[in-house]
């Protein structure tokens, strides 16, 4: 049987070698709009207007609100224009691609939920269970790979 002392470093151990495991996995990620626009435009999945004059016509609807741009002396600002609507094919390959984005972090925080499980089963058995035991289950988290 382990002493307490014992107990707290095989804990420990088993932490450390948790936290080395889940940083070996990928992170989860994220896109921005931007980022999105950028790779759908540069694979050819989102197109750039070919009507010209649609993108005329939203400047004009912005020049035309009503509204005056804030500041003093030339200031550059006349408003905002979202040209998400204008890129053919936006919309849906950002759905396309935060799905995958989903898919990839499901993945791997199932892979790092995996880690945790197992981790707590071995510290479960190093605390109730026999040395011998707990001290095979080790040896075997170390070399464990996740599937």
């Amino acid at each position: 049987m382990m002493t307490v002392p014992q107990k707290k470093y095989f804990c420990k151990r088993i932490d450390e070698i948790t936290e080395r495991k889940v940083n070996d996995l990928k992170d989860t990620k994220g896109m921005t709009n931007k980022a999105i626009a950028q790779m759908g435009l540069a694979k050819g999945e989102v197109r750039y207007p070919q009507e010209i004059a649609k993108v005329w016509e939203a400047i004009d609807l912005i020049l035309s609100d009503g509204k005056e741009g804030y500041g003093w002396g030339g200031s550059e600002h006349l408003g905002t224009i979202e040209i998400s609507a204008m890129l053919k094919g936006f919309s849906d390959y950002k759905t396309k691609c935060q799905n995958e984005i989903t898919a990839e972090n499901n993945t791997i925080c199932n892979q790092r939920n995996k880690l945790y499980e197992e981790a707590t089963r071995i510290k479960d058995v190093a605390m109730f269970g026999s040395e011998e035991a707990a001290h095979a289950m080790l040896k075997e988290f170390v070399e464990w790979q996740i599937k």
